[in-house]
């Protein structure tokens, strides 16, 4: 008996079925397909072979157009990105090689590719590129149908390879925000600090501000939020730190100590040092607002462990003195912040970890109306890149998570798996609550009296567990 192959891309394609309608003309209607190297005759008969099914489904669906099309060896997904785009990405089923009447025969396992998760990757796929690139029609009117191939090549090449699909679970659904609670003395000073520093710098249209990879305000709405927190944490700014590491020890970008009165402020768009200027031109540019994709300079700057993201206007020509006066301004006073929340941040974590000791379970959490999540089954895979647990306990996790998004208000799922582990769902008001308790010999009571201690250590009564 082989391993067991994990999910992996086929293919990812774009097309526009309005384009190329004249026979000989089907190249027309790609737009971008991976892998670049496909020979065009397999990208035609691919493309052709979508539109039939997009053209077929449409006679039975009502409201939704085709979503997910099941085969034995792959997984087929659909998106109409915008009106006459669509997105297609086709994922490989997992199979593993089993001994049968002497002959080796591939067994293949279809659930485990789960259609809600990776439809909602796909969706994922496109909303960052319209953050990075805007729209597809921002594009198109931007430089015509060319200009739109360019930057999807360019987008996607670089960011396809590096989305591991065999990884990809229930927080991918969720594309949720981790905030940082503070308390009110703190949480004021930042939102004292933002509002200084929009009034002092007219440039600026939207502010964030995060400690620790957790946001703490922001000034933009929550869809847009959603995506960037997604870009800064994912990208970015790991991105950053790994070529901090490279070049050796974090440095101030003064050479002096903070308590001289200098700061440990450094820009991770924009110049490399305040001197040289250098890279000024090469500050991101990034899309809001999916309907009139308004353009900004993105610029990023980040004192010990606390990063402040600012939105430029585009019209505004970035130079040297800007970034000057914008390193004096944030520096001293984002340095002085990230001291201050570290203190209390110490605080919070020490007393989270004596807790989570003490339990036996772990948890996820999600509010539908703020996007807020938090989820300690993820604390290792976030620290070493590998899951703690079991492939089968994520991946029924997210079937549980389907089966609470059909309910309208509130309701309950438990299940027990073959290993003594219960797992939980919960829906009320908005807020979804899973649990995974790894407890022999526990029965129902003893599993609603966990909950009920998880529900009064953790989230102050926010479910009421009956």
């Amino acid at each position: 008996m082989s391993a067991k192959s994990p999910i992996s891309l086929l293919n990812f394609f774009v097309f526009n079925s309005t384009y190329g309608n004249r026979e000989g003309e089907e190249s027309k209607k790609i737009i971008f397909y991976y892998p670049d190297k496909t020979d065009l005759d397999t990208r035609i008969k691919n493309i052709g072979l979508c539109e039939a099914i997009i053209k077929f489904s449409d006679t039975f669906a009502t409201q939704s157009p085709c979503e997910v099309l099941h085969t034995k060896k792959t997984r087929q997904l659909f998106l109409q990105a915008e009106k006459n785009f669509w997105m297609v990405m086709s994922l490989s089923i997992p199979f593993q090689q089993k001994l049968r009447d002497g002959q080796l025969y591939p067994d293949y396992y279809a659930e485990e590719v789960q259609d809600h998760v990776f439809q909602a990757l796909l969706k994922a796929l496109y909303k960052m590129f319209r953050l990075i690139m805007g729209t597809f029609k921002h594009n198109l009117e931007h430089g015509g149908i060319e200009y739109l191939k360019q930057k999807l090549e360019i987008f996607y090449l670089r960011y396809l390879p590096k989305i591991k699909f065999h990884q990809v679970d229930l927080l991918d659904v969720f594309q949720g925000i981790q905030f940082l609670p503070l308390e009110k003395y703190p949480f004021l000073k930042i939102q004292c600090f933002i509002s200084l520093t929009e009034a002092t710098f007219s440039q600026i249209k939207y502010t964030a501000f995060l400690y620790n990879d957790q946001l703490v305000w922001s000034g933009l709405n929550q869809e847009d939020m959603q995506v960037l927190y997604r870009f800064l944490i994912c990208h970015l700014i790991p991105s950053f730190l790994e070529s901090e590491l490279q070049l050796g020890a974090f440095s101030p970008s003064r050479p002096t100590s903070f308590s001289s009165g200098q700061h440990f402020g450094r820009f991770m768009t924009g110049p490399t040092t305040i001197t040289d200027g250098a890279n000024i031109d090469k500050v991101p540019k990034i899309y809001i607002n999916k309907d009139s994709s308004e353009e900004y300079s993105l610029l990023v700057y980040r004192a010990l462990s606390a990063t402040i993201c600012l939105l430029v206007d585009s019209k505004y020509q970035l130079n040297l003195e800007f970034f000057k006066k914008l390193d004096q301004f944030l520096g001293p006073n984002l340095t002085s912040l990230a001291s201050e929340i570290s203190e209390q941040y110490s605080k919070t974590v020490g007393l989270t970890s004596s807790t989570d000791q003490q339990i036996k379970y772990h948890y996820m959490y999600f509010n539908r109306l703020n996007l807020a999540e938090k989820s300690t089954i993820h604390i290792d895979a976030r620290k070493t890149g590998h899951m703690s647990f079991p492939p089968e306990i994520i991946k029924l996790l997210a079937d549980i998570n389907f089966d609470l998004s059909r309910l309208t208000d509130a309701g309950e799922i438990i299940g027990k798996t073959v290993a003594d582990c219960w797992v939980i769902g919960k829906l009320s008001e908005q807020r979804e609550f899973y649990v995974v308790l790894q407890q022999k010999n526990a029965n129902i009571i003893n599993v609603s009296d966990e909950l009920k201690r998880l529900n009064a250590i953790n989230f102050q009564n926010i479910f009421l567990v009956d």
